[in-house]
Order: structure tokens, then C-alpha cells, then sequence
């Protein structure tokens, strides 16, 4: 696949009925090489945001930002709200310019905001290319973790119709097109409160991925397992087949809700449970009704499905987790997670006769890694089936990686407590 043919099958999943997100499609990275161009970059902590520049904000509780007085107002109408436009006070942090030292063909931004109801936040991007200019602001979605309409919250939302020459927006994911690819890039998030308010949301930390595109031709084949025994992190099973039927307007369970129900087990993992009074009201007649509710919470309303990547990481975050999208090179760099106690979701698609020990073939999907057998076969907490008691699956080494690393260049969120920290330095964590 040439490297701008992604661009006609990202659209053609954007038609089709799929898993996740239609985000951009993918291509192998080299899986134990440390210089593969894929990177990064934070902002998490006081030090970091005071890189950057900020308007009508101000570092609060543990250095997040948030809004200090009246800074400004914008109206805003939600496209999915009553049509009436409100009025809202603002503060915006811009991260400086980062240089890459690659040119940049995808980025996806991730984000941890805390919002109180009736205020939101809205994540920017934009790439400096090789001549010099900018290309315009891309805004890589419109956040807020809450549903109470009628107390003001706006319907969370990616935002279509950005595309122009530089560059497409799919969703979450920013591609540039031919001869426009950025060189550096800047960040920036807008705080957004009701005019008169005193509460605001807090920026606690920003992640934006980038990396150039390699082919799918440059896969070099299965990495080498890394470790001499096998650990299994327990994750707890769930299923979101078992949900069909449930919340028609949020999907109706099944096949889209992989990312929410992958996102959920991996919430669970760590203790971090939805409490009873959230799930009061939820109706899940076989149970698990967190499931709906992570499906309900991570709904982004123009994609009008719940497999948003960020959505879905800022939904883990509610709990007090750390979470971003990443990708990961091969296998071996999943087995440094596993080995540190983290499991992580991915993002692959495959025909059933690329990996049948799976049973079926899809078009986008998200699971778990949950651990590894001692012979380096991945174990996997897999969705996709009928009940909580065969979500455990182990798949094959060499099936499993190729899937994941050609179909998405290893798409993944980790998802972990602040305190368990991650395994090592690397370019892309």
C-alpha cells in the first residue's frame, strides 16, 4: 500500500460499519528498532505547561491548569444540543514548538481534563511544513466527560469537515497529504466555562503522537520474545457481545463497543471501579452495566460511536489513571508493559485467514494484552465474545504482531495508575 493509498481506505472504512474510530490505516514499523521515527511528546507536571504559553490560566491542585478570572468569551452552539448559542469564558495553554527531526505523516492528541458539569475543553493541532508556514488550527476534538444536557454540558464530539490541502482529520487522527507533511508542531487546549461561572476545568496533562509513515512492506517479520516465563495479569473478562440490544442511541452493545469495553477491563484491572451511585439507572440485564455506562461515556456524537481512541483514554482518566495513545513497534515493546504489571489495549483488523485461532475476521477492533505464555504467544482478553468466561484467549505470535503492526502500526492505550510507573524511557512513552 503506497503511502497515500491509506488516505481512499481510511475513507472507505469512514463508509463502512466498523469496530472503531475510522482513523487513519496503518503500516508496520520495524518492531525492535529504538530510531523508527515515532514519538511522544507530554506535558504532565507545572514544569512542563510553563514551556508553553498560557492565557487566563493559572497552575492549581498537583500544577494543572485552569481558568483564572475573565479572560475572553466565545459563543459556542452545540450542533447537537437545542440550536441556542451560549457564551463562555476562556483560558488557553499553547505547548511550544516541537521539532520532530522527521517528517510528519499522522498525529493523534491525547488529554487528561477534568470538566465540572457545564464546562468543556477543546484540543488543537496544527504542523509547521517544510517551507516555513503553518497550516491551520485542526481541532482534534471537543471534550467534556459529562452528560447532564440540561445542566449545560455540550454533546462531547470529534468535528468533521476540517479537511483542506495540507492535511484530513479522520476522526482523531491528522494525516498530511503529499508534499504538505509538518516538520514541527504545537499543541493547544482551550478551557471553556459558562460565562459567570466559577468552577472550571482543570488540564492536567496533553500527549500528542506523531510518526512518519512506513509501509506495511517493511515489516520485518516476528520480534524475539523477551520473556522466560509466562505472566498472566489477570485481567477481568468482560464481553460485549453479551450487551446486544442495550442503549440502540449509543450503538446497541456488540461489535462497537470493543474500545469501551477494552478500555473497562483495563479500568478494572486497577481497582478503579464505577461507583454504584454512577450505574443507578443503567439497564444491563446481563450484568456488567459498566460496560454500558463507558460506552455512554465515551460517545462521540459526530463519529456516532463510542471507539474514539482520546475518548477513550480521557474516559479512563475520570477514575484517577493515567492514560494516552501511543503506538507500539512489536510485541517485545508490549512485553516491557506486561512485565510492569500494565496491560494495554490495541487497535488491529484482520481476515479470519490472517489469524483463525481468533474464529472471525474484522475491520477494526480493540482487546487487551494481558500478559504473555512462556513460549511469547500474547494472552489476550478479547471482547468479541459471547460471555464474560471466553474473553481469554491466546493467539498466535507471529499472527497476532503481524496483524497488529501492519493493520495499525501498533496502536495502543496505556492506561495505569499514576504511582506504577511505566517501563523505562522510549521515543513513544
Amino acid at each position: 500500500m503506497s503511502p497515500r493509498s491509506r488516505l481512499a481506505y481510511v475513507a472507505a472504512l469512514a463508509a463502512a460499519t466498523v469496530l472503531v474510530a475510522p482513523t487513519t490505516p496503518v503500516h508496520a514499523a520495524e518492531p525492535e528498532t529504538p530510531t523508527t521515527d515515532i514519538t511522544l511528546t507530554r506535558w504532565d507536571n507545572a514544569g512542563d505547561f510553563a514551556k508553553g504559553s498560557s492565557s487566563g490560566l493559572l497552575p492549581g491542585k498537583h500544577g494543572a491548569l485552569r481558568i483564572a478570572g475573565s479572560t475572553g468569551t466565545t459563543t459556542y452552539t452545540d450542533p447537537f444540543g437545542d440550536g441556542t448559542a451560549k457564551t463562555y469564558e476562556t483560558g488557553t495553554w499553547t505547548s511550544p514548538v516541537v521539532e520532530t527531526g522527521y517528517a510528519i505523516d499522522e498525529s493523534v492528541t491525547s488529554w487528561d481534563v477534568a470538566t465540572p458539569t457545564g464546562t468543556w475543553a477543546e484540543i488543537r493541532f496544527r504542523g509547521r511544513k517544510a517551507d516555513g508556514t503553518w497550516t491551520k488550527w485542526f481541532v482534534m476534538g471537543r471534550w467534556t466527560a459529562g452528560d447532564d444536557f440540561a445542566a449545560g454540558d455540550i454533546h462531547r464530539t470529534s468535528v468533521n469537515g476540517q479537511n483542506d490541502t495540507d492535511a484530513a482529520l479522520y476522526t482523531d487522527t491528522y494525516v498530511a497529504r503529499t508534499g504538505k507533511e509538518p516538520e514541527a508542531f504545537q499543541t493547544s487546549v482551550t478551557l471553556l466555562r459558562p460565562e459567570g461561572s466559577t468552577a472550571s476545568p482543570s488540564l492536567r496533562s496533553l500527549s500528542t503522537l506523531t510518526n512518519e509513515y512506513i509501509p506495511s512492506s517493511a515489516y520485518p517479520g516476528t520480534s524475539t520474545p523477551t520473556l522466560d516465563r509466562e505472566i498472566d495479569l489477570g485481567v477481568p473478562p468482560f464481553s460485549q457481545n453479551k450487551h446486544r440490544g442495550e442503549y440502540p442511541e449509543f450503538g446497541g452493545g456488540g461489535q462497537v463497543w470493543c474500545s469501551p469495553t477494552s478500555t473497562t477491563m483495563v479500568q478494572y484491572h486497577w481497582g478503579r471501579e464505577v461507583p454504584a451511585s454512577e450505574l443507578e439507572g443503567i439497564v444491563a440485564p446481563n450484568g456488567d452495566p459498566q460496560v454500558d455506562y463507558a460506552a455512554i461515556n465515551t460517545w462521540d456524537y459526530a463519529y456516532e460511536g463510542a471507539g474514539n481512541w482520546p475518548f477513550n483514554t480521557a474516559y479512563a482518566t475520570r477514575w484517577g489513571l493515567d492514560g494516552f495513545v501511543t503506538r507500539l513497534r512489536s510485541l517485545a515493546e508490549a512485553e516491557r508493559f506486561v512485565k510492569a504489571g500494565i496491560p494495554l489495549v490495541v487497535s488491529a483488523n484482520w481476515d479470519l485467514e490472517e489469524m483463525p485461532e481468533s474464529g472471525y475476521g474484522t475491520d477494526g477492533h480493540l482487546l487487551v494484552i494481558g500478559g504473555f505464555t512462556a513460549e511469547g504467544d500474547p494472552i489476550i482478553y478479547d471482547p468479541n465474545y459471547p460471555s464474560n468466561d471466553q474473553v481469554r484467549n491466546v493467539y498466535t505470535r507471529e499472527n497476532f504482531e503481524r496483524v497488529w503492526q501492519t493493520s495499525t502500526d501498533g496502536i495502543t492505550y496505556v492506561i495505569h495508575p499514576h504511582q506504577v510507573k511505566l517501563p523505562g524511557n522510549a521515543t513513544n512513552w
